[in-house]
C-alpha cells in the first residue's frame, strides 16, 4: 500500500512539469527585433500625453507608482506599466493601441534604458 502512494505521488508530481512553446502559449507576445522603442521618441511622448496627465500620474500624483514625469520615474515603475498596459488596465482614458502597447513592452524587456 505504500509503495501504491509514493508511486501515486510521484506521478502527480512529475505531471506538473511539462514543456510548452512559449509562441504558442503567448501567440501575441511581441517581437522586439521588429518593434523599435526609445524612450525618447516613442516611450516619454506616450508616457507624456496618455499618464502624466491631470487626475492620472501628473506631479504629485499618489496614483499607483505616483508620478511619471521623468525617465527616473518611469524606468522605475517600468514593471508597473508594463503591466497596467499589456492587462489593459490603464490608461483609464482613452485607449493604446497594439502598437504602443507593444512599443512600451519591448522597452520594459530591454531593460528601460534611456535612449
Amino acid at each position: 500500500m505504500m509503495k501504491l502512494v509514493i508511486v501515486a505521488a510521484g506521478i502527480l508530481l512529475l505531471s506538473g512539469c511539462y514543456y510548452d512553446k512559449e509562441e504558442l502559449l503567448y501567440p501575441d507576445s511581441p517581437n522586439c527585433s521588429t518593434t523599435p522603442a526609445k524612450f525618447s521618441t516613442d516611450i516619454a511622448p506616450l508616457i507624456q500625453s496618455r499618464c502624466a496627465i491631470s487626475g492620472c500620474h501628473a506631479a504629485g500624483s499618489t496614483n499607483g507608482p505616483g508620478p511619471l514625469t521623468s525617465y527616473a520615474l518611469i524606468k522605475n515603475a517600468a514593471p508597473e506599466i508594463k503591466a497596467a498596459v499589456v492587462s489593459r488596465f490603464m490608461p483609464r482614458i482613452g485607449t493604446l493601441t497594439q502598437l504602443e502597447i507593444k512599443k512600451i513592452s519591448c522597452w520594459v524587456d530591454a531593460g528601460a534604458p534611456e535612449n
